[in-house]
């Protein structure tokens, strides 16, 4: 399904009438005239030190999130709690992002996990009347382990039931601001089980976690279209090879970016996001190249 396909009207309430011209939720793409691939670029966002030599990652990172999207220029963010952080209340906190055009906000982040879901939810719908920016929520490591049901099931186990989420999204679609319900998906958790529960997310991120993966995402992505043919999608674009505890190569880099590109103009995906924050200032190829494609790239129209 083109994503073209998936925009609709929408009446906004005055605080977002401002953000209008560009993109008004984490995925779907606005018919604006001026619209530049730039608009479709995210940053997923950590605080700083929070990865400091976790996964090999070098010791050093101290930029923040509102420093680090402008360092690579991407105008968007998701803030995603790790470790606790950041910690409510947010109200200074979230002054960083009074020029940030688009922000995501975790309600959901994988384990440990210092605070309920109950909790970062309510602390991130607080944040819909301070943020006219603000556009979506989004659960991160939703699904558990390789997503495969267990014995006697057919849905996937994941960190809510089915009837949570689709709870949650109903009670998203009743506040005034309609934001949009995003979750995160790995290629290595492809099974036709997780239909039942994306049903209820009206945007999708996808992201490969072993670096060597990226060799069959041609691959892995058709699987995906098969079992999730019609959610908008973002592609997620790792800097570090998680995965595998080490650096992710420039060759790396330029396969999945060269994809996602590919991927975008046959419209198949809505946009990209950069993972991570922590990362931006540190002296890493794979970032330096992530930097440089951006600039050459982002002032395409679209």
């Amino acid at each position: 399904m083109k994503r073209r396909e998936f925009m609709r009207s929408a009446t906004l309430t005055a605080a977002v009438v401002t953000w209008a011209p560009q993109l008004m939720a984490c995925g779907k793409r606005a018919e604006a005239s001026n619209e530049t691939l730039r608009d479709r670029f995210w940053m997923w966002g950590h605080e700083p030190e929070t990865i400091n030599g976790h996964y090999n990652i070098p010791i050093g990172n101290n930029i923040g999130m509102s420093a680090a999207i402008r360092s690579m220029g991407i105008p968007n963010v998701c803030v995603v709690t790790y470790l606790g952080k950041p910690e409510p209340p947010f109200d200074e906190y979230i002054r960083q992002f009074g020029d940030t055009k688009r922000v995501a906000w975790s309600i959901l982040s994988g384990p440990p996990q210092k605070y309920t879901y109950e909790q970062q939810k309510h602390e991130a719908f607080r944040l819909l009347e301070k943020m006219p920016n603000l556009t979506g929520f989004y659960l991160d490591d939703y699904f558990l382990g390789n997503a495969v049901p267990v014995a006697g099931s057919n849905i996937s186990p994941a960190c809510l039931t089915v009837e949570q989420v689709r709870d949650l999204r109903e009670e998203m679609q009743r506040l005034q601001q309609k934001p949009e319900l995003a979750v995160v998906l790995y290629t290595h958790q492809l099974h036709p089980g997780i239909r039942s529960h994306i049903d209820h997310f009206d945007v999708v991120s996808f992201w490969t976690w072993w670096a060597n993966d990226l060799a069959i995402l041609e691959d892995n992505f058709k699987k995906y279209r098969d079992i999730v043919p019609d959610k908008p999608t973002l592609l997620g674009i790792y800097m570090w090879d998680f995965g595998n505890s080490k650096p992710i190569t420039v060759e790396s880099m330029k396969l999945q970016l060269d994809f996602a590109l590919e991927k975008f103009k046959q419209e198949q995906i809505d946009g990209m996001i950069f993972h991570c924050t922590p990362l931006c200032d540190l002296d890493l190829e794979a970032v330096h190249y992530s930097r440089k494609w951006i600039a050459e790239h982002g002032d395409e129209k679209v």
